[in-house]
């Protein structure tokens, strides 16, 4: 039977420390466990978490001798506490971060030159601070061999669940996705979750600026000269003035910009693709097909049918 031990540190996040023996256990073959999961403090002692109570593991750091999979759920030190466990001395195990227990593990350099994943909101951070690491944001989980880093939250369930499949087959993980209502594989990454900020304003005809006059114009068909001719420029001062402070071309934005009010109609209406291409910007649906698989990695309807509120 395979061992799985789960470390819980102060101020951890109960949702994600649950995770493992909830799906882990369900896993089954011929009746049999194939997994054991088993929770432990670093002293044996009770720790908060950071809901409004505390857990009492039964188990202390010596469980971790016994571990195949050592798994680090986020907690609340986890990005400035380095890493207490001692990650290192565990290199030959599969370990396995949920959300911001990539922090953990990138402390103890056990992700140095690999790929990885946390959560959105902690990208920047973890980037600056690790930047031997490749991280790669959009993903819900990135399996790198013997270790695998989650997005946060329901991603650990994503996470967990391809494990499962790793270890024991498709098969076996579509019986756990059946008896817990999980799903067995979500397609898309992170970005299906992420609304775009906007760019600071500077001064007049900075990138805000071109922004707010793309937005109040995301249905027509603009051309670079147009929208530089709206601002008294050359395409070429627009190209360098909108590429300096964004990082990006005009053309590239204003087609997330068009897919993000995609998004919008899809959530709100229920409007036919034809009819939601035509209001966002697109020519065809098909154009609106293609743009925003390659920005979301969902089909429209996919989309649609995960986050509608009002179709």
């Amino acid at each position: 039977m395979h061992s799985i031990v789960v470390v819980a540190l102060p101020g951890v996040f109960p949702y994600e420390l649950g995770v493992p023996a909830r799906f882990f256990r369900a896993a089954e073959k011929g009746g049999e466990p194939l997994y054991s999961v088993t929770t432990c403090t670093l002293d044996g002692m009770p720790v908060p978490t950071n809901a409004d109570f505390a857990v009492s593991p039964a188990a202390d750091r010596r469980a971790l001798d016994t571990a195949d999979t050592i798994i680090v759920p986020p907690w609340s030190g986890a990005e400035t506490s380095g890493d207490p466990i001692g990650l290192a001395q565990y290199a030959d195990r599969r370990i396995v971060s949920y959300c911001t227990g990539a922090f953990t593990l990138a402390a103890a350099g056990l992700l140095d030159g690999r790929e990885a994943t946390t959560h959105w909101c902690a990208s920047d951070e973890f980037g600056r601070r690790f930047p031997q690491v490749r991280l790669r944001e959009d993903e819900l989980f990135v399996d790198a061999g013997s270790v695998l880093t989650a997005a946060g939250a329901s991603a650990a369930v994503d996470a967990t669940m391809h494990l499962i499949a790793t270890d024991h087959g498709a098969a076996v993980a579509a019986r756990v996705a059946q008896a817990t209502l999980a799903a067995p594989h979500r397609g898309g990454g992170q970005r299906q979750f992420i609304a775009r900020p906007p760019v600071p304003a500077t001064a007049a005809g900075s990138a805000s600026d071109i922004q707010a006059w793309l937005s109040a114009r995301i249905e027509e068909p603009l051309s670079l000269a147009a929208v530089a001719a709206g601002f008294g420029v050359s395409v070429r001062t627009l190209t360098r003035r909108f590429r300096a402070e964004t990082g990006r071309t005009v053309g590239d934005w204003f087609a997330d910009a068009r897919v993000d009010r995609a998004r919008e109609l899809l959530e709100t209406t229920d409007l036919l693709i034809d009819d939601v291409a035509a209001r966002s910007g697109f020519a065809t649906g098909a154009a609106l097909r293609k743009h925003f698989r390659d920005r979301i990695g969902l089909s429209p309807q996919q989309y649609r049918s995960r986050f509608a509120r009002a179709a």
